[in-house]
C-alpha cells in the first residue's frame, strides 16, 4: 500500500533526490529554506516511516539518505552504479553513485528537446539502429559540418536523418551506411529541422540471448 505523506515531507524527500547523497541535514534545512529543528523533526517522522536513513556524526552532523522505499516514494529511479570499461578492463564498483530519473538526469536535453523514432539503417554507422531514439534540438540557422541532423527533402513529406555538409551553393547529405548513396541538392531547398545531440539504443536483438 502506498504510503500517503504530507506535502512538507515529500518536499524534503524531493529536496534529498535533487542535492544528492548523502546530504547533510544542516545542508538540506538550508536549501529547504526552514530551520534545523524543523528539519530534524520531519527527518524522524521519514525515519520511523522507513523512508529515509539517518547517520549521526558528532563532528560532521547527520548525514541523510534515502531508502528504497523512499526512492520509490519520490518516483521511480535507475542507479546510476559507475563505469565499465569498453576498452581495458576496469575494476567493477556496486556503490550507487546517483539516481537517474528522467532523460534529463544522464542526457544534455533542453527545453524545446524533442525524441524521434529512427526508421532505416542508414545511419547504423554510428550505432543509430532502427526503433532507437534520437533527441533533436530544434536549430535556426546552418549546422556545423558534419553535423547529425533532421531534414526534410526537397519534394518530399517525411524528413530523414542525415550528416550535414555545405559545398557552395549545394548541401551535401551522408548516410552512415555505405549501402546508401550520397545526396545533393541546391542548399535553398534543404530545410533542416534540427540537430541531433542524444542518442538511445537497445541491443539488437540478434546480440539478445534468448531474444
Amino acid at each position: 500500500m502506498e504510503t500517503r505523506l504530507p506535502p512538507g515531507q515529500k518536499r524534503i524527500l524531493a529536496k534529498i533526490r535533487e542535492l544528492g547523497e548523502p546530504v547533510l541535514a544542516v545542508d538540506l534545512a538550508r536549501a529547504l529554506g526552514i530551520s534545523r529543528q524543523g528539519v530534524r523533526a520531519q527527518l524522524l517522522a521519514l525515519a520511523r516511516k522507513g523512508l529515509v536513513a539517518l547517520d549521526a556524526r558528532p563532528r560532521h552532523g547527520t548525514l541523510v539518505r534515502l531508502t528504497e522505499a523512499g526512492r520509490r516514494a519520490v518516483g521511480a529511479a535507475l542507479p546510476v552504479l559507475g563505469e565499465i570499461a569498453a576498452g581495458q578492463p576496469v575494476v567493477a564498483e556496486g556503490a550507487v553513485e546517483a539516481y537517474a530519473e528522467r532523460l534529463a538526469d544522464l542526457l544534455p536535453i533542453e527545453p524545446g528537446d524533442f525524441l524521434l523514432r529512427v526508421r532505416g539503417d542508414s545511419m547504423v554507422g554510428i550505432g543509430i539502429r532502427p526503433g532507437d531514439y534520437v533527441v533533436v534540438r530544434p536549430y535556426a540557422g546552418e549546422p556545423p559540418p558534419g553535423a547529425v541532423v533532421v531534414v526534410l527533402l526537397p519534394g518530399e513529406e517525411t524528413a530523414t536523418l542525415k550528416r550535414f555538409y555545405r559545398e557552395g551553393e549545394e548541401v551535401l547529405l551522408r548516410s552512415e551506411n555505405p549501402a546508401y548513396p550520397e545526396l545533393r541538392f541546391p542548399a535553398e531547398a534543404v530545410r533542416v529541422q534540427g540537430e541531433v545531440v542524444a542518442h538511445l539504443g537497445v541491443l539488437p536483438r540478434g546480440l539478445r540471448p534468448g531474444a
